[in-house]
């Protein structure tokens, strides 16, 4: 890991958002034209072309869903049926509600998408808490059709894990097709895909690109980097548990980045050697040690304030407060995707069971961005239902500020109803 001292030499260390990828936005151009205009078949032939596997059908049978429920270890089903009712029941206490105000004559009418696109990685592990994550926020909020779609090599099944997932969160349709096609299949529509009206789910660069091509054509939820986890640590963190929180994420892709702020440097090094220690043993050791060496870095900072300040600044994804006593700090967090707050709020738990979805900004977004929640497949729309007093109550005000932008006309729509209702 790099180390830095100060906050300063941090954020310098640290660095910005990376500039797109030219090449790849070209070549996603390309697909996504390509989708557009020959649909289906340019599907097929496209991830023939990139897995070396003919794709012969788009969907997967029903039959073969629930097949792949009954087949998954029990305690599997276990875990992703709490996953599922965990996320639905905080997705639940956070569903906003129509309003009106009778007194003021107006209000907001809170409606669901009709339908969403839930995009799921399959590139190297099989990422069926991402199914859970995506589609239950959707199922809360009464999305009429939820579609699903994870890549699959040839015309091959996607893991069981994520086909079970698919089931219990409640997909109406499961696709395997992966990359930008999947995304250009979502936007545009194809003999077999319906169009959506929004996209949600973290993907690699060709899925990022794509999403971030058509936002506009379609709702886009955001656009997802490699993971991101800063762990705040002081005198009393445990060095081991704050290594596993950076490896955790670290493992995730050679590109993710695992950052330590402590105030202490003799424990800024135990983590260090924990990292080395716990590295060995993970399967995963080839990515998440290239990750840590090429992207960890340990910053050594004189308070948690100024390690606030640092992950301020950052706006991880997610923001671990590894301290003796976090709860003073937390109305101090502004910028990050999730907060993971005490030692054993690990991480990992945000990953899999908490409540939230683990789907968040990354790239410093969470400085304006949220994490995916309900409110994303929300449309917010204001109505006014004024009666004649409520008109009359406002409508000067109206007028005066129309004739002062020199906006006549709009003038005149209010001047006339006032003049109507007052016998002039």
């Amino acid at each position: 890991m790099k180390r830095a001292t100060g906050v300063a030499a941090a954020l310098e260390l640290l660095g910005g958002p990376q500039p797109n990828d030219e090449e790849v936005d070209r070549v996603v151009a390309r697909i996504l034209g390509d989708v557009h205009r020959n649909g289906d078949a340019a599907v097929k032939r496209i991830s023939g072309e990139l897995d070396g596997e003919a794709l012969v059908s788009l969907e997967v049978p029903q039959s073969d869903i629930d097949a792949a429920l009954a087949s998954i270890p029990a305690e599997t089903r276990e875990a992703l049926e709490t996953a599922a009712e965990r996320v639905h029941n905080f997705q639940s206490a956070a569903m906003p509600q129509s309003w009106h105000d009778d007194d003021r004559h107006y209000g907001e009418l809170v409606t669901p998408v009709k339908r969403v696109g839930a995009y799921v990685p399959g590139g190297t592990a099989p990422l069926a808490s991402t199914v859970i994550m995506t589609v239950v926020p959707a199922r809360v909020a009464m999305v009429d059709e939820i579609y699903l779609s994870t890549p699959a090599a040839g015309d091959s099944l996607p893991h069981p894990a994520v086909l079970a997932a698919a089931a219990i969160a409640g997909a109406d349709r499961v696709f395997k097709i992966g990359g930008a096609q999947a995304i250009g299949a979502f936007a545009y529509g194809t003999e077999t895909v319906p169009p959506v009206d929004l996209i949600v789910g973290p993907g690699n660069v060709w899925v990022t690109a794509a999403k971030r091509q058509l936002f506009g054509h379609v709702g886009i939820d955001g656009l997802y980097g490699p993971t991101e986890t800063l762990v705040v640590a002081d005198q009393t963190s445990d060095p081991g548990f704050c290594a596993s929180d950076l490896l955790a994420q670290a493992e995730h892709d050679v590109r993710a980045r695992p950052v330590l702020v402590s105030t202490s440097s003799e424990v800024a090094d135990e983590v260090e050697a924990a990292l080395k220690r716990q590295l060995t043993v993970l399967p995963r050791q080839s990515i998440a040690g290239e990750a840590v060496d090429t992207n960890g870095v340990s910053v050594i900072v004189a308070s948690v304030e100024e390690a606030i300040e640092v992950a301020n600044a950052v706006a991880p994804e997610h923001l671990c407060l590894a301290i003796a006593d976090p709860a003073p700090y937390i109305s101090q967090v502004r910028s990050a995707g999730g907060l993971y707050a005490g030692k054993y709020s690990a991480e990992v738990m945000g990953d899999y069971v908490a409540g939230p979805s683990h789907v968040m900004p990354t790239g410093g977004t969470a400085r304006f961005a949220s994490a995916l929640n309900v409110r994303h497949f929300l449309r917010f729309m204001p109505v006014v239902d004024l009666d004649s007093d409520g008109f009359l109550a406002i409508a000067r005000q109206a007028a005066v500020l129309a004739r002062t932008e020199e906006l006549h006309g709009h003038a005149n729509a209010a001047e006339l109803r006032m003049k109507r209702l007052i016998g002039e």
